[in-house]
């Protein structure tokens, strides 16, 4: 499986490529050095038989067997004999020439008739068992036999031991590879995370923005395409906060500037004569009121100039459910312990003073609960209503939606609560969850996440 992240990805494209690229690097430069060890041993031991060759052809017959004794050695044995020892079959014509140019100083020019030379590959590490030879790269030797005929037509043999052949796979060779692997690891984890710090800096700051739209703004640094990327952001950030705000305020001129008209209507309507249609016109200016109120609530609930802070929440359920208490509302919060949360204050009691209510005054009591995980804090109301139709738990949400039934105005309520609390609860980055109960009732989750409180 590939790695997650672009930093792991990114490691893992430079780690094989560069192990490959020096795997091969080093296969190239190990064969050019095979062919120059070669090459070079070659000639040191053509030149060695040759000069042997001319010592045992200077000396008496008396005296050859003592010079064949005293020169043979571990990676030299010489023989004397009246048969050639190597046969007349050469595995490569450069063998014999390079052999026939050592002799020539000393003998001149010899015919191939008598000169006969074969090199020969030898497992060294036969013996040795797998393991030891993988370690150590497969060794072979490589010896060459030449036999030469002497002018009295005595053939001299020689098996001489050449340097031993160079392999790609030695001890040597992993451990380069294995150094440059670690060097690749460690510096390639520090700029995979210095190029993608930008990356999760923007990450960072886009969640931000999802929950405050007056975030500071990014400072503008790095190089040329993080700093266009950092000023197309900030700009996008400006825009929508202008967006945001333009609406709150043009939302609560509105319904600011309806009360006075709303006003004068209700001072003629009470000069009228009592009777029925009186009754109705002051009911229509109440739940006119009431709109233009739930408006101006809505937009202070999209408004985020509020100042974030650390607050008891359980200290504020508490207080909002004895509050809806002591409207005549039945709401019960189960006291666990304290909950540290990271909110605005004002926002958030008025969010979930809205839910709390609702739950007691449309589905007769509210039992509130409140717990803490690792990332966030949970709020959990449930109350003994009707419930919500499965199809219409999102509809809920929409400005001014009334569900038929006892959640109606008649009742109370224009249908802004739950959209006002829903708004100021994603703008603290959270979330808010509708569920009918199986034992009747609906059940209220709100999600808030925490970063970093204790």
């Amino acid at each position: 499986m590939l790695p997650d992240s672009i930093a792991g990805r990114t490691m893992i494209v430079l780690l094989i490529g560069l192990t490959l690229s020096h795997i091969a690097s080093t296969w190239v430069l190990s064969s050019d050095r095979h062919d120059t060890l070669i090459e070079t041993s070659e000639r040191l031991c053509a030149d060695h038989i040759a000069v042997i060759a001319h010592l045992i052809e200077r000396a008496s017959p008396q005296d050859r067997g003592a010079i064949v004794g005293g020169l043979g050695g571990a990676l030299t044995e010489i023989t004397l004999s009246d048969q050639p020892k190597v046969g007349l079959i050469h595995q490569d014509e450069e063998e014999l020439s390079l052999m026939q140019t050592a002799l020539q100083p000393y003998f001149g020019a010899v015919e191939h008739p008598r000169l006969h030379v074969v090199h020969h590959r030898t497992e060294s590490g036969e013996q040795a068992g797998f393991w030891r030879n993988l370690a150590a790269g497969f060794p072979h030797d490589r010896i060459m036999q030449v036999s030469f005929q002497l002018e009295s037509g005595t053939w001299v043999n020689f098996d001489m031991a050449m340097v031993r052949a160079a392999t790609l796979w030695s001890p040597h060779a992993a451990l380069s590879t294995l150094v440059m692997m670690v060097a690749v690891l460690v510096f390639g984890t520090w700029a995979t995370g210095w190029v993608g710090r930008p990356l999760a800096t923007f990450a960072t700051a886009a969640d931000r923005l999802g929950r405050d739209v007056n975030a500071p703004r990014l400072p503008e640094g790095g190089p040329r395409e993080v700093r266009r990327a950092v000023a197309a952001f900030n700009e996008m950030q400006s825009r929508i906060r202008r967006f945001v705000e333009d609406r709150t305020q043009m939302l609560a001129a509105i319904s600011h500037d309806l009360r006075s008209p709303i006003t004068r209507l209700r001072l003629r309507t009470e000069l009228l004569p009592e009777g029925e249609g009186r009754d109705k016109m002051l009911r229509d200016l109440d739940e006119m009121e009431t709109m233009v109120a739930s408006s101006l609530d809505f937009a202070r609930g999209e408004a985020v100039d509020e100042t974030t802070e650390t607050i008891d929440l359980a200290a504020t359920l508490e207080a909002i459910c004895d509050n809806a208490a002591d409207m005549g509302l039945a709401a019960e919060f189960e006291w666990e312990r304290r909950l540290v949360c990271a909110c605005r204050p004002a926002a958030i009691k008025r969010a979930l003073a809205n839910l709390i209510e609702n739950a007691a005054r449309y589905g007769r009591q509210a039992k509130v609960r409140a717990h803490a995980t690792d990332q966030a804090v949970e709020v959990v109301i449930e109350d003994s209503g009707p419930g919500i139709p499965e199809a219409e738990l999102d509809k809920v949400f929409g400005p001014f939606y009334r569900v038929e039934g006892s959640r109606n105005r008649k009742t109370g309520g224009i249908g802004l609560g739950l959209t006002v609390a829903r708004g100021i609860i994603r703008a603290h980055g959270g979330n808010i969850l509708l569920q009918n109960r199986q034992e009747g009732g609906l059940r209220v989750t709100v999600t808030l996440p925490q970063e970093g409180v204790p």
